[in-house]
C-alpha cells in the first residue's frame, strides 16, 4: 500500500494482500466478493467450471476495471459512466516522463507522487510513495513505464508505449497466468503458459500502403515489408 514493488510470491494467495489499491480495481481474482459471493476462478470452479465450448479465463483473472460496484449486490443493473478522453492521470504521467527525460528527475518524482496519492497509495515514513530518495534517472524511468502500465491499463496506451520505447522485443515468450487446483479442498497454485509471444523489428512500423507506392516512386516500403 506504500508504492514499494510487490517482492512476495505469485504462487500464493497473499500475494494480493496489501497491494496497490488499483489492483482490485483492475481485475478479478479468486477469492474477491462479486454479487454476494466470492469469485471462483479454481479449476471447476463456478466461474471456471471447463465446460466444453463455454468461453472462460485462461490465467485466473477476469477484467473488472469500467464496471459498476457489485461487490454485495445480488444482481447487475444499469449504471452511468463516463468515459474521459484525455485523462489527469494521463497527463501527470505525460509530464513525469519529459521531465525525466529532461534530467529534472525529482522533479518528475514528484508527478508520480501526486499520480500515487490520488490511487490512494500511502506516503509512507519518508512520504516518497515507495520511490527511493535520490532515484537515478533511469530507475525512474522504469517506474514510469511500469506507472503508465499500471494506472492506464485497458486504456489502449500499452499498444503504442511499449512501440515508441522500442520496449516490445523485451517482453517475455511466453504469457503467463495461474493454475488454481482446490481438488483437496486447499488451492495449490501453479504458474502456466498460456499463449506465445513473438514480436518481429516490423512491427514498430505501420507498412506504406502500397496504392500510395503506386502513386509515388520515389517511396521505400518500412522493412520488413513487401
Amino acid at each position: 500500500m506504500n508504492g514499494s514493488p510487490f517482492e512476495g510470491s505469485a504462487t500464493t494467495l497473499s500475494q494480493y494482500q496489501n497491494r496497490d489499491p488499483r489492483l482490485n480495481a483492475i481485475i478479478f481474482y479468486n477469492g474477491v466478493q462479486w454479487l454476494g459471493r466470492a469469485v471462483e476462478t479454481f479449476e471447476g470452479g463456478r466461474d471456471k467450471p471447463n465446460r466444453p465450448y463455454q468461453v472462460q479465463t485462461k490465467t485466473s483473472y477476469y477484467l473488472r476495471k469500467f464496471l459498476g460496484d457489485f461487490t454485495s449486490g445480488t444482481t447487475y443493473s444499469n449504471q452511468s459512466h463516463n468515459f474521459p478522453y484525455f485523462r489527469y492521470a494521463e497527463v501527470l504521467l505525460n509530464y513525469a516522463e519529459a521531465l525525466n527525460e529532461k534530467g529534472r528527475t525529482e522533479d518528475a518524482a514528484k508527478q508520480v507522487f501526486l499520480l500515487r496519492a490520488r490511487a490512494g497509495i500511502t506516503a509512507g515514513a519518508n512520504a516518497r510513495y515507495g520511490i527511493p530518495a535520490g532515484v537515478g534517472q533511469a530507475d525512474l524511468r522504469r517506474l514510469i513505464k511500469n506507472e503508465r502500465r499500471i494506472e492506464l491499463s485497458f486504456e489502449e496506451h500499452r499498444f503504442w508505449d511499449i512501440r515508441r520505447w522500442k520496449d516490445a522485443q523485451n517482453l517475455p515468450a511466453q504469457l503467463t497466468g495461474l493454475a488454481l487446483d482446490n481438488s483437496s479442498g486447499s488451492i495449490v497454485i501453479a504458474q502456466k503458459d498460456v499463449a506465445p509471444f513473438k514480436f518481429e523489428p516490423r512491427n514498430y512500423y505501420m507498412p506504406i500502403p502500397f496504392s500510395e507506392i503506386q502513386k509515388n516512386s520515389k517511396l521505400i516500403q518500412n522493412e520488413g515489408y513487401y
